[in-house]
């Protein structure tokens, strides 16, 4: 029993990766091949036959024809209908042997003994080395008895071969099925590998899809053409998208569909190169709505390291942006509101200079003038218009220890190509045309003093190379002098221009800019340090009343508007801005006392932070006249009494010390107010 069993195990042990179903649609392949192999080798025998005149070998042949069609049906049939894939399996190799067996034996050609081999390999593939071996005895038993004689001839033909011949080919049989079953199980192996990382793969990529679309963060992929490869749920709701399949977008190129749903911006920034580890911000325009976007750019790249896309990681921080925005706009009002007529804090110089910030950037270059107004060294002011840069040149001459020699500012583009050369370095009478007395030059003037050229960039290049003999030589030559005169004068020049590209472009010496940018002092623009927006209004305010004893007071809907415009003037237009509202407001700057392009510019933005629920429609209103300014003042005194007393749970000098009033101011207005309530007052 135990010896059957093991037989029975043998025989139809099958590869792992052979399920019933594919090993019967495999063996009805077997049988169509069977048929149209032995029907070719036997029709063609019967043919050549015929020819040369051959009837009774003729009549073998086609009767071993249609042997094999008729057990070819049977077999066709038995497949479809049996459930014992295995055993029909073997059965079906051993039939295959009989038929070739007679095959070769009608036509008396050893060359047909290949269609063993076929029948073992087939048998390795479907049976693995077991059923291999199998079929291979089987095979040699058949050409045993072919190669030994024992069958009569048909025809007059017969074949024989020694028995060390027949037991060489029976070996190589057997040989064969050991090593195609070496070779299927090898393929086995393989096939269970790369289906078993198949199904991995498949689990991973699931997985990754659906982490994909779970992040809170959007992300777009494209390839090195600029088409998406990958958009998740999260890129699409944030881009108000979130209605549409992902294939609206897959495959497509972003700049259409950049250009389809306005969204250039996110187009623009696969254009840029790489960010650093810190995201940087975005404003994204779409129709009426603003979006403020945290964005990151990343490159994709292969296992080898070679680039294939670019990675787009972006969330939207309106909300958030915004609600930080009006809370640092609100605690800076409340400072506002307590101050009286001092000027701001943070600021540095004397009382005739003042630079006003009290941002990080600021503070830098606060450090960055008391450090360098103690040297000798040449100063290289660079940034946009407006940003205070003769400012800078005045407070760094004022804390030098030239402070009491003159400071004298020349601007470059103001003065003709003619005539500069003459301004800064002086004339002879007579050197010129008109030039009727002697003048010493700007130079001369500032003797032991600061010279300011601003918009050096703007100066020709022949006086760039005396200018740079100044600086190297400490010498001028006046226009019509024969005789190189000594100064004593400190360099400081300024540019909105980028010099390192008017080198390039052959516009100034590089030379030149190296000895004048000794030291760099970068001036940042209004835009990118709006926290001191607020410090440099109530500046200004103090600095343009008529009244110093009454300050005119600030609306917090018209510092919201200030804080959000972008300022192309910087604060040379702030300070534009407050002396028109000083003018048209009196006592009190309301919204409609500022110019037409910040109410416009900020529309846009006060309609997204309503939509996002950071602002109530009080206060985004604008006002309009006539008011009762005095009840208006007399509420925004109150609310803010209020929510210092609630911030500091009833505590009056904490609250007093949130306002930043003494505890003898507070509590009047308290009682102006009615709010005090007649007890003794907490001071602890």
């Amino acid at each position: 029993m135990l010896a059957g069993k093991t037989v029975r195990d043998f025989l139809l042990s099958t590869p792992d990766h052979q399920d019933p179903e594919q090993l019967r649609e495999t063996l009805s392949k077997l049988v169509l091949v069977r048929v149209i192999i032995l029907s070719g080798l036997l029709s063609t025998h019967a043919w050549v036959w015929l020819v040369a005149g051959g009837k009774q070998s003729s009549t073998w042949l086609f009767s071993v024809i249609g042997l094999t069609y008729a057990v070819s049906a049977a077999n066709a049939l038995w497949l479809r209908k049996t459930s014992h894939i295995q055993r029909v399996g073997y059965l079906q190799l051993v039939v295959d042997v009989i038929l070739s067996t007679l095959a070769i034996y009608v036509t008396s050609s050893l060359v047909s003994i290949s269609l063993y081999l076929l029948i073992i390999v087939a048998a390795a593939l479907m049976f693995s080395r077991h059923g291999a071996v199998i079929i291979a005895a089987l095979s040699g038993l058949c050409y045993a008895a072919l190669a030994s004689g024992l069958l009569p001839p048909i025809g007059g033909k017969s074949f024989s071969a020694a028995p060390q011949d027949i037991l060489g080919v029976y070996i190589a049989l057997v040989g064969i099925a050991v090593m195609s079953g070496y070779f299927a199980k090898q393929l086995e192996l393989v096939n269970s590998i790369a289906n078993a990382k198949a199904r991995d793969l498949t689990e991973l990529t699931k997985q990754q899809s659906q982490l994909f679309n779970d992040v809170s963060d959007g992300i777009i992929t494209v390839d090195l053409t600029a088409t998406i490869t990958s958009i998740n749920e999260a890129a699409r709701a944030i881009m108000g998208l979130a209605a549409l399949d992902v294939s609206h977008f897959v495959g497509k190129p972003l700049k259409s569909i950049a250009k389809d749903f306005e969204l250039q911006e996110l187009n623009e920034l696969f254009q840029k190169e790489e960010t650093g580890h810190m995201p940087e911000e975005l404003t994204l325009a779409q129709g009426e709505q603003e979006k403020h976007l945290s964005y990151s750019v990343k490159s994709l790249t292969d296992s080898e390291g070679s680039r294939i896309g670019r990675m787009l990681i972006f969330n939207d921080v309106s909300q958030v942006k915004s609600m930080k925005h009006r809370l640092d706009m609100h605690e800076r009002m409340t400072k506002l509101l307590a101050e009286t007529n001092e000027d701001p804090r943070s600021a540095l110089g004397t009382a005739d200079i003042q630079m006003i910030g009290e941002t990080p950037v600021m503070q830098r270059v606060f450090s960055l003038v008391r450090r360098v107004a103690a040297s000798e060294a040449s100063v290289l002011i660079t940034g946009e218009s407006g940003t205070g840069k003769e400012l800078v040149a005045k407070a760094i001459h004022t804390n030098s220890d030239r402070a009491e020699r003159p400071f004298i500012a020349i601007n470059c583009g103001a003065i003709p190509e003619n005539l500069i050369e003459s301004e800064l370095f002086g004339h002879k009478k007579g050197a010129f045309t008109g030039a009727v007395s002697d003048n010493p030059g700007l130079f001369k003037e500032a003797k032991g003093g600061t010279i300011f050229l601003d918009e050096v960039g703007e100066l020709p290049l022949h006086l760039q190379t005396k200018l740079l003999r100044v600086l190297q030589d400490r010498t001028i030559r006046s226009v019509g002098d024969t005789r190189d005169v000594a100064v004593d004068v400190r360099i400081i020049a300024a540019t909105n221009r980028e010099l390192k590209r008017e080198i390039a472009e052959g516009r100034f010496r590089e030379d030149l800019y190296y000895r004048l940018n000794v030291v760099n002092i970068m001036l940042p623009s209004l835009r990118d340090r709006t926290e001191d927006i607020p410090l440099l209004v109530r500046h200004f305010t103090v600095a343009l009343s008529r009244d110093k004893e009454s300050v005119p007071q600030i609306s917090p809907e018209a510092l919201d508007l200030l804080s959000s415009y972008t300022y192309p003037g910087n604060v040379r237009e702030l300070e534009n801005i407050i002396e028109r509202a000083l003018v048209l407001g009196g006592h009190a700057i309301l919204p409609e006392h500022l110019p037409e392009e910040v109410l416009s510019a900020s529309r846009q933005h006060h309609s997204s932070i309503g939509k996002n629920g950071a602002a109530t429609a009080e206060e985004t209103e604008i006002v309009l006249l006539p008011v009762n300014l005095e009840a208006i003042l007399e509420r925004m005194e109150r609310d803010y009494l209020l929510k210092a007393l609630d911030q500091s749970n009833g505590v009056k000098k904490h609250a007093a010390e949130l306002l930043g009033l003494n505890f003898r101011s507070f509590r009047y207005r308290l009682k102006k107010y009615g709010l005090s309530d007649n007890s003794a007052d907490e001071v602890s």
